[in-house]
C-alpha cells in the first residue's frame, strides 16, 4: 500500500526527538570540557540537524493537522497543543543553532537544550495520544487523509505545500482566539499537566 502524504509527519518525527536531546548531550560534554574544538563543532551541527528536521517535521505535522479527521473538539484542543509546543521548539531550536553558530557551548545552552528535550517528550507524549487515543490520521475516521494522494506521486509536493501553509494558519489563528479568550483551550488537552495540577477531590 502506497504510503499517503499525511504519514510523512509521523515518519519524520524521530529525527528531531533524538537530535534535541544529542544537541544537549554534546553542549554539556563541550562544556565541560572548553577548548575542545571537536565537541564545539560537532554540538553546534547537531543544533543545526535539530532545527531543520524539526522545521521539516513540523510542515509536514501541519499538512497532516489539514489532512486528517478528529473525533472531538477535546482533539483538536490536543492537536492545538501539540503542533504550538513544536513551534515553539522549532523557534527555540532555531535561536539556539545561530546563538551556538557564534558562541561556544556553555551551561546555558546545555540546560536549555535539555529542557527542550522534556518539551519535546511531552509533545510528543501529546502527539501520540492523538493517534492511540482519539485515532488521529487513522483512515477510517475519514477526512482528506482517506483522499490523500500518494507520498511520491505528482501531487504530493502541492498538497503537501498547500495543506502545510493551511495548517500553520490554523495554527496561529487557533493561537490568537486563544491568547483573546475568544475560543477557550480544553484544560485537559495538556494530558497529565493538566491532572497534576487539578486539585484532588475533597
Amino acid at each position: 500500500m502506497a504510503m499517503r502524504t499525511h504519514e510523512l509527519h509521523p515518519s519524520l518525527v524521530h529525527a528531531p526527538l533524538v537530535l534535541l536531546p544529542a544537541a544537549a548531550l554534546v553542549d554539556t560534554l563541550a562544556a565541560s570540557r572548553p577548548g575542545h574544538l571537536g565537541l564545539e563543532r560537532a554540538g553546534c551541527a547537531l543544533w543545526w540537524a535539530t532545527t531543520w528536521s524539526g522545521l521539516v517535521a513540523g510542515l509536514t505535522g501541519m499538512a497532516a493537522s489539514q489532512e486528517i479527521q478528529v473525533d472531538s473538539d477535546h482533539a483538536r484542543d490536543l492537536m492545538f497543543v501539540h503542533g504550538l509546543g513544536n513551534l515553539a521548539l522549532v523557534l527555540s531550536a532555531l535561536g539556539l543553532s545561530a546563538w551556538r553558530s557564534r558562541h561556544r557551548a556553555s551551561a546555558t545552552s546545555a540546560a536549555a537544550g535539555l529542557v527542550a528535550a522534556g518539551i519535546g517528550a511531552y509533545t510528543a507524549y501529546l502527539g501520540g495520544e492523538l493517534v492511540y487515543g482519539h485515532g488521529a490520521g487513522v483512515v477510517r475516521l475519514g477526512g482528506l487523509a482517506a483522499e490523500a494522494p500518494a507520498l511520491f506521486s505528482r501531487a504530493a509536493p502541492a498538497r503537501l505545500a498547500r495543506d502545510a501553509g493551511r495548517g500553520l494558519l490554523w495554527l496561529l489563528r487557533r493561537a490568537r482566539r486563544a491568547a483573546s479568550g475568544e475560543q477557550r483551550v480544553d484544560r485537559t488537552a495538556l494530558g497529565p499537566i493538566a491532572e497534576a495540577s487539578t486539585p484532588a477531590p475533597a
